[in-house]
């Protein structure tokens, strides 16, 4: 499109122009050569052509006393055995060109910025919707650690994990928080199912923005770290030390395959265990937990149809949902589950809002 632009802009009337462009790593562009010679095919490297003209160009940059450019370019015109060599550099117009001997304009479009797409986008608020069967804790924090934790909700009632009000809990993650990853530390009874579901989503700055797409429990991007450090509903949330301890534990991966998950581990996972995936928000609840239908359905007007249900999956070769489940108690002595469960989520797959 530059050099479609460009042509139009200089070249004018002239017909059957070509406008190369070689490709070099440096990010000022070299000279643009509108050639009206004929349209040869330009090997980059060689800058070789065949059945029309050749090329060379050579772009370098200064970085004393601010940018400068400079780019020459020669032209051979094998069609007439005739050869010209123009040389430009840059000045105050970006755009100003020289004239080539066999007319062909010779211009330095200067410094192109980077486009909007390749520029972060700004950080949001990020809001946060979650409940658990049984217990569970939010936070966020670095990639190393946990800096900023909200304790522990623990539900008593199957109202308090499922029902409008008593149900999910909301939270608002600020925009100048460093909230590099969000966490949720989880952890269940000793009987009957267990897992965690939420969404995720940045929160439009502007009065009347609209918000950014969701991101749910169950989506790509989601790791899950068994820490075997075994915690029951009826007990106190972790301490925040405990729980970084453990994300620095879940970091170095190399904890005891036995009891733990031996790092984060995504749905794909390992021998040791993956993160389990189960059914949507929407799955009608027969009645009675069984595989495949672990769960009643969650308040819809806080936690949205399509999110989806996680835990720990600590033996995948055998645990194959929904024939079998993870998210159902499995009994026996000690702690089977491998919980706690911490679950993380890198900020930067929620998608930001639209502009405008």
């Amino acid at each position: 499109m530059l050099c479609n632009l460009v042509q139009m802009a200089r070249v004018g009337a002239v017909g059957r122009a070509c406008c190369r462009v070689v490709n070099r790593p440096a990010r000022r562009l070299a000279s643009l050569v509108v050639i009206t010679a004929g349209c040869a095919a330009v090997d980059p490297d060689g800058l070789q052509t065949t059945g029309g003209s050749t090329a060379s160009l050579t772009s370098e940059s200064s970085s004393s006393g601010g940018a400068t450019g400079s780019s020459s370019g020669v032209v051979d015109d094998t069609s007439t055995g005739a050869t010209s060599t123009a040389t430009g550099s840059s000045g105050p117009d970006p755009l100003e060109d020289t004239t080539a001997a066999d007319g062909a304009p010779i211009f330095d479009v200067g410094i192109v910025p980077d486009s909007p797409a390749d520029q972060p986008a700004p950080p949001t608020d990020i809001d946060v919707v979650i409940t658990a069967d049984n217990a569970y804790a939010f936070g966020y924090g670095d990639e190393s650690m946990m800096a900023t934790y909200f304790g522990g909700v623990a539900a008593v009632t199957a109202g308090e994990i499922f029902n409008c009000g008593p149900g999910p809990e909301q939270y608002a993650v600020p925009a100048q928080d460093t909230a590099e990853y969000l966490y949720i530390v989880a952890y269940g009874d000793t009987a009957t199912t267990q897992g965690v579901i939420g969404q995720f989503r940045r929160v439009s700055d502007r009065p009347e923005g609209a918000a950014g797409e969701v991101v749910y429990t169950g989506d790509v991007g989601w790791e899950v770290c068994a820490t075997g450090v075994d915690y029951n509903a009826g007990d106190a949330a972790p301490l925040l030390e405990v729980i970084n301890e453990q994300i620095e534990l879940c970091n170095q991966g190399q904890t005891d395959p036995e009891t733990t998950s031996v790092g984060w581990v995504d749905e794909i996972g390992t021998a040791v265990g993956a993160l389990a995936v189960g059914e949507t928000n929407e799955t009608p609840y027969v009645g009675g937990a069984m595989p495949g239908n672990e769960f009643p359905l969650v308040c819809q007007a806080m936690i949205d149809a399509a999110a989806k249900w996680m835990w720990f999956n600590w033996d995948p070769e055998n645990i194959v949902w929904p024939a079998q489940s993870p998210f159902l108690y499995p009994g026996g002595a000690g702690n089977p589950m491998h919980d706690f469960m911490i679950f993380r989520l890198a900020t930067e797959v929620l998608p930001a809002p639209p502009a405008g």
